[in-house]
């Protein structure tokens, strides 16, 4: 997902640490090209992303399937409302093999909530799949000047685990 997200002319990523997502980020952090901005919450992601876009940078926000409900109206109130395209990466949460029963009530939600808003978001299961899907996103969202999501489900990352 790295180089694919390089190759479609990504610059910027903006994102709240994840243990599932640790390892895309890490490889996002070796990136000369890639700007990296840790936030402290979702919405905070959003806003960088959005003044990014402003400043002619084409960013993805990485953040977990929980972080979904935080950036909600930052993602209404500027990317919908003004017409901000990225990408938004969720690593999913409360769904297949999940063990944190708190994590579930979004786990389920986050497709119809994403529906709700408008936002188009492909699921991959499968690594094969990340660089059609990626790239294939990179150009609805950038066509559309709105963002997409995908949710990289538990049967690619492998989910949390407890250590």
């Amino acid at each position: 997902m790295a180089d694919t997200l390089k190759a479609n002319g990504y610059d910027m990523v903006a994102y709240v640490p994840d243990e599932v997502a640790d390892r895309l980020l890490e490889l996002l952090r070796q990136e000369d090209s890639i700007t990296m901005v840790s936030a402290t919450r979702e919405e905070e992601a959003v806003a960088v992303l959005c003044g990014a876009y402003l400043g002619g940078k084409r960013g993805a926000l990485v953040m977990q399937g929980s972080g979904l409900g935080n950036s909600i109206n930052a993602i209404c109130g500027l990317a919908i409302g003004i017409q901000i395209p990225f990408l938004i990466i969720i690593s999913e949460r409360g769904r297949l093999g999940e063990l944190n029963p708190v994590q579930t009530p979004m786990g389920r939600a986050a497709p119809r909530i994403l529906e709700a808003l408008g936002i188009q978001a492909f699921r991959i299961d499968k690594a094969e799949d990340v660089a059609a899907t990626v790239e294939g996103a990179t150009k609805l969202a950038f066509a559309g000047s709105l963002p997409v999501a995908l949710i990289l489900s538990t049967a690619l990352s492998g989910g949390k685990t407890w250590r």
